[in-house]
Parts: structure tokens; sequence; C-alpha cells
């Protein structure tokens, strides 16, 4: 019979804090609850949560909770590059990169952010490269970000946006966030003006990949390009291809 592996019960403890957090995303867990599903004393809790944050997989905010870490979510978008969901979606995403000519992305949510982990280039010569592949950005930001916000509640997004005043600081207030969630709940898709790029248009529509799990593909374009009878065609098609690649678009219909 081999022995146990020295350090295998504190690796085994640490990963089941981890997991806890993961499970409290984005909101956060105190660390007596997380001691308390842990089922570990509160001291051996708080040593390993430590350990965890100075590896930044936990990040431990002003109200002393802990949530996942940037490198937690890193870790998460290395293993989606190669995911299916690229594989089932990529022939549907050059349809739409032919039929728009510009350039449509893959944005897949994580928390209090979204992660790029696809996108194909259109034939238009000026291209809109507002997300790279492996970029991470907050939702509400851009419109892959936006319709994956549309999808909380309210108080959800007031959390949110409290959560990063400080980023949101360089963007649009919480007024004109909230008007913006609003009407892309009522639209089903997303539409967005110079609010990353200057001059820069987008229409993001959200999906469901499993329960609990969702991502978005959007069209960028030059703000030009993109009228508001050419938005609608685009939120349609966008809608078409999910339909087609096996995925229900979260909405009833385009208005």
């Amino acid at each position: 019979m081999s022995e146990p592996v020295k350090g295998a019960q504190t690796v085994t403890r640490a990963l089941s804090v981890l997991k806890h957090i993961s499970h409290a995303h984005p909101f956060g867990i105190a660390i007596g609850e997380l001691s308390e599903v842990s089922q570990l004393d509160r001291a051996t809790t708080y040593r390993l949560a430590s350990t965890l944050v100075s590896f930044g997989l936990v990040e431990r905010d002003a109200a002393r909770k802990y949530r996942l870490g940037v490198e937690a979510m890193q870790l998460g978008l290395s293993a989606m590059r190669s995911a299916p969901i690229v594989g089932q979606l990529q022939p549907a995403m050059r349809r739409l990169a032919r039929r728009t000519e510009d350039t449509v992305f893959l944005v897949v949510r994580s928390g209090d952010y979204g992660h790029c982990i696809h996108c194909e280039e259109g034939t238009y010569p000026v291209k809109a490269m507002v997300l790279q592949v492996g970029g991470m950005r907050l939702l509400g930001v851009g419109s892959a970000g936006m319709t994956l916000l549309s999808m909380l509640s309210d108080v959800e997004v007031l959390a949110l946006y409290q959560r990063h005043q400080e980023e949101f600081s360089r963007g649009p207030s919480f007024a004109k966030l909230k008007r913006m969630v609003g009407e892309a709940r009522e639209r089903g898709y997303a539409d967005t003006v110079d609010l990353v790029t200057e001059g820069v248009s987008g229409v993001g529509m959200r999906f469901e990949l499993s329960a609990g799990s969702h991502a978005a593909v959007s069209v960028a374009a030059i703000r030009s390009r993109m009228t508001p009878e050419r938005k609608k065609w685009i939120a349609e098609i966008i809608a078409e291809e999910l339909q087609v690649s096996g995925f229900t678009p979260a909405y009833s219909r385009v208005s």
C-alpha cells in the first residue's frame, strides 16, 4: 500500500477552499462562511485563503470577502482557448464575418468579466479590432459585455458597478449604464456606439452555453457602417447563426 504524499492534505484543503470561493464568485464569501462550507477551522481556512491570495488565484475585497482572482480567470481562459465551443461556433462566425465583412468576436462570461476566446476578421479594409483573443474586459464595456451584463438583475448590475467604480470612472456613468442595460434587455441585443473606442460601433447578442454559463457573439465595425437598419440586420443574422449552431439566443424576437 502506497504512503500518502507529503502535503497532499494541504493541497486538497486548498483546492476545496478555492472551489467554494469559485461558487461564491463574483459576490464573494466571508471567512466565517468559507470556514463552515469547507468544514475547516477558521484559522486554517484563513491561512489557505491567504496563500491563494498571494498567488493571485483569489482576491480579498474591501468588504473582506474572497472572490476569484485574475490568475484563476487566466487559467480558465487558457482552457477555453481550446474549448469545444470554439470549434462549434467557428463555422458560424466565419459565415458572419463573410456576410457582414466585419470583425466577429466570441466572448465567454467569467465572473465580472468577459473573455474573448475567438475572433474572425471580415474583408472590409478598415477593421474594428476592439478586442484581442485572450483579452479580458469588464461586463458592460463593449457590445458583448453589455449584452452579458443585461442578463443580471438591477441589484446585481449596481453591485458590479460599485465593485468596479474606478474602472467605470473612465467609461459610462451608472445612469447611462443602467439605461443601456434596459435597452439591451428590451431589444434582445446590445447596440453600442463609441463605448470602447471613438468611431466604433457594435452589436452583441448573448446566449446560454449550459446551465449558469453564458457567452456572447458580437460584430464590430466603424461607426459610419453601422446604421440602425444594418445593426438590426446584423442582430437577426447573429440569432440565425446561433440557432443553426444549436444555441438559443436569450431573447424572444428581434424588435
